[in-house]
């Protein structure tokens, strides 16, 4: 029989929200939320990656961060932990006494890949992610989730770059406009978006009239560039992509 996962830490009673890939938690910020870890492994399913862990369990979000600056291979990180026991996960049990090494699982791979000091890094099909639902927030709040790499496309000579915004906030978005920007160029296009739902993303192309590698590049992208959209933290919306050429 399945047993209820009840070590739920929970910071403030808030409305679920769609599962999605985004950051909820965001640095310098400190927000009141619900938070969870809980198993890859749902009725015999699995195992599962993060986001569609906390997606079946509770209807969350996943903490997770862009990690292609950091990473080549990879586009994001979501936080997982892994655990000897492995009835933990699969039954699955709340052990106070159990001990746990804190890891990565990357994009599409339900694989927790776990660096310790003392021994070779290992991966692991079994393990926990950290689940965050809800926003006490009941405005929108903007963030930029993405930016991926630079493509270049023959046919229009220009490089193009597609840049995911997401609403972690309680409300859905008004009409907003969002801006990539060459600061090395001062060069810069804009998009502008109708409405965001609440918990949703939408993935935006923009397009520069060279490429973007000279030899490095650097690109900074901004949700609501304009402050059309009243949201409760208005110091989330920016966000830096920097790779060597």
């Amino acid at each position: 029989m399945w047993k209820s996962v009840a070590f739920i830490l929970v910071l403030a009673a808030i409305a679920a929200s769609p599962a999605s890939y985004a950051d909820p938690i965001q640095d310098l910020s400190m927000g009141s939320h619900a938070v969870g870890w809980y198993p890859n492994f749902y009725k015999g399913e699995g195992p599962m990656t993060c986001p569609k862990t906390c997606e079946v369990w509770v209807g969350a979000h996943s903490e997770s961060e862009a990690s292609t600056d950091m990473d080549e291979q990879t586009r994001r990180s979501n936080v997982c932990k892994v655990t000897r026991d492995e009835a933990i996960i699969l039954e699955p049990i709340d052990d106070p006494k159990s001990h746990w090494l804190y890891g990565n699982q990357f994009d599409d791979y339900p694989v927790c890949f776990v660096h310790p000091m003392s021994r070779e890094p290992f991966k692991s099909e079994l393990f926990m992610c950290e689940c965050v639902r809800g926003n006490p927030c009941k405005q929108p709040d903007l963030v930029v989730a993405d930016i991926a790499d630079p493509v270049w496309n023959n046919a229009n000579g220009t490089s193009e770059v597609q840049v995911t915004v997401s609403n972690i906030g309680g409300v859905a978005a008004g009409g907003f406009h969002t801006r990539l920007i060459d600061p090395g160029t001062s060069a810069n296009d804009v998009q502008g978006v109708s409405g965001l739902a609440a918990g949703a993303s939408v993935v935006l192309t923009f397009t520069f009239s060279y490429w973007v590698f000279d030899p490095d590049a650097e690109l900074i992208a901004t949700a609501d560039y304009k402050n059309q959209v009243e949201e409760c933290d208005e110091d989330n919306n920016q966000l830096r992509y920097f790779k060597k050429g």
